[in-house]
């Protein structure tokens, strides 16, 4: 699994980030070859200079410069390696950040349905950590400790008795007994951990979401306990896991401790026997040094490897993602069939994923264009749905046409080119007032059209009334706006747009009564400008009285339709909702 997941980080490098990394490993072979010339020279000092009978200070300065420039030679090579590897993994992150993003906006929508929010953010945020954390540690830590490593084990056998080289090596298997002992027995409890973060970071946002329910049924205090729970239950799994780390560093500590005094114990014997000389006595001690150095770094470097390839390989689960049937490629010419309805539906089923229940059955509808369809029904009789199928959102079972065209031909971006959906809750960025009115218009805008669409939509004159006018900011959610003021802005976009198919859903709910009436009579004269196609949900059925026909859905299925007037007058589904007795 780990060699897959190396393999996929190095198959999103660039070129020019993989000749980077190529030049930081010659740049790291320089460095240890550098960092094992420190013990050479304090041998030879010890041996060639201070050791000598007629001791001159002069005779140790050509020793101290040298020492001085390898040291800061080294430190300079440090720092560009530390650059080089700094500008690739920025790089990477900013990438692997764009392929996420891309991956969960391209989803279906029932990954959404079944992560909360908060789970997903926080599993996204951790996993890029983690993924851009596997790279700097293996060209910042691993590759530098293996290869100092190697060089001072190079040192150790050119220079030392093998008798003392050998004891010396003994330190590294142990020492690596301990940390994959250490990795096996807590790689099961990061994962745990990991995954129960992510699920607070959901309890978080949806806290968050429904703030104002909490404080108005004053539920503060059982919500503050029941997440204190949860964090207590986290907190002893932590804690867990941390004392098991403190074993194992201890065992590390012990294992270094232990060699440690063996290599001076059997140096300084050797040295007394005269097999060395006391200058090789400090080589060997430094040696091991920058032995045990990079060994102890190694612990710690595949710990956090290990963690990190956890989160990596949940990083590469979210950017591997399926696309949503609506993005499937489609290579086949469209051609549309001018003789055949604007929407054109043909027994049509539909249920939700997991669900055995169908939320529309056998339904057959005939839309023309340029018709203004209203559709009313009970909750949950279907409406939503129907509005879900007919722009791709969700699949259903049976033909559907749209402006002659089969769905299944249809790419996001014809959908997008033919339908403009106002839902009842409009989605807005944070943003420019501007910014948000041109959302998802692809083609250059003016002012003046934007401030057209504004007047047509009502909410110019607030806008103007504003410091910054088109030009202020939107905070996240539209939270600085009231209801209404956002929903206009959300129609403002039509105005800009002029879609073939226009889909209101609750679109004007949270308007006043004359603002809601100037509003449809500016999307009357739109619609009859452009001959558009709208089709119009609504609970508070005064809305419906301009449509050329109003369909009454039950249980998934078209029970009545006709004209406001006549549903009125006619004993059924419509006049009861007009009288209140049903919702």
């Amino acid at each position: 699994m780990k060699n897959k997941i190396y393999s996929k980080i190095f198959h999103m490098l660039t070129k020019r980030q993989k000749l980077n990394f190529l030049l930081i490993i010659v740049i790291m072979i320089i460095s240890a070859l550098l960092t094992q010339l420190l013990p050479l020279s304090i041998g030879s000092l010890t041996d060639d200079v201070l050791s000598s009978e007629e001791l001159s200070f002069l005779n140790v300065l050509p020793f101290l410069g040298f020492i001085l420039i390898i040291t800061i030679t080294n430190e300079i090579i440090k720092v560009i390696r530390r650059l080089l590897v700094e500008d690739t993994s920025t790089r990477f992150e900013k990438t692997a950040r764009t392929k996420a993003i891309s991956s969960l906006l391209h989803a279906p929508l029932d990954y959404f349905k079944e992560n909360m929010t908060g789970n997903i953010h926080g599993k996204l945020n951790r996993s890029l950590e983690g993924t851009t954390k596997l790279l700097k540690l293996m060209f910042m830590d691993f590759a530098p400790a293996i290869f100092n490593g190697l060089a001072a084990i190079v040192v150790i056998f050119t220079k030392l008795p093998i008798t003392l080289a050998l004891l010396m090596l003994l330190v590294i298997p142990i020492g690596i007994i301990i940390v994959f002992r250490q990795i096996t027995t807590q790689r099961g409890i990061r994962v745990e951990l990991m995954n129960e973060k992510s699920n607070m970071d959901g309890t978080i946002v949806e806290l968050i979401n429904g703030i104002e329910v909490i404080r108005i049924v004053n539920n503060a205090e059982n919500e503050t306990n029941r997440f204190d729970n949860t964090s207590e239950y986290l907190r002893k799994k932590e804690m867990k896991h941390h004392k098991a780390m403190a074993l194992y560093d201890c065992l590390k500590f012990i294992n270094e401790a232990v060699f440690t005094v063996l290599v001076i114990g059997v140096s300084a014997y050797l040295a007394g026997e005269k097999i060395i000389s006391v200058g090789t006595v400090l080589t060997a001690y430094l040696s091991f040094t920058q032995l045990t150095t990079p060994l102890r770094e190694l612990h710690r470097i595949f710990d956090e490897l290990s963690e990190s390839t956890v989160l990596a390989e949940e990083y590469f689960k979210i950017i591997n993602l399926p696309k949503d049937f609506s993005y499937e490629i489609i290579n086949h010419q469209k051609v549309r069939n001018s003789k055949l309805p604007m929407i054109s539906i043909n027994k049509l089923n539909f249920k939700y994923k997991n669900s055995s229940k169908y939320i529309i059955k056998e339904l057959d509808l005939n839309i023309n264009k340029g018709e203004f369809i209203g559709i009313a029904g009970p909750s949950g009789c279907g409406k939503s749905s129907l509005i879900k199928v007919i722009s791709k959102l969700e699949k259903g079972e049976g033909n559907i046409k749209i402006d002659g065209i089969d769905i299944n031909k249809l790419t996001r971006e014809d959908i997008a080119d033919k339908i403009a959906l106002v839902p009842q809750s409009p989605f807005l960025i944070s943003a420019t007032i501007k910014e948000n009115v041109c959302y998802g218009i692809n083609r250059e805008v003016t002012e003046e059209e934007i401030k057209e669409a504004c007047q047509k939509a009502f909410i110019d004159d607030y806008i103007e009334s504003l410091p910054d006018k088109y030009e202020t900011i939107v905070q996240e959610g539209g939270s600085n706006l009231s209801g209404g003021q956002r929903q206009r802005i959300a129609i403002a976009r039509i105005f800009l747009r002029k879609p073939s198919i226009l889909i209101l859903d609750e679109a004007t709910s949270a308007l006043d009564n004359t603002t809601e009436k100037h509003i449809e009579k500016a999307i009357e004269r739109l619609q009859k400008e452009n001959n558009i196609t709208i089709l119009s949900i609504a609970h508070r059925l005064s809305t419906l009285e301009n449509c050329d026909n109003i369909l009454v859905l039950d249980k998934g299925k078209i029970v009545e339709q006709g004209k406001y007037q006549e549903l009125i007058n006619t004993p059924g589904i419509f006049q009861d909702m007009y009288n209140g007795v049903l919702k």
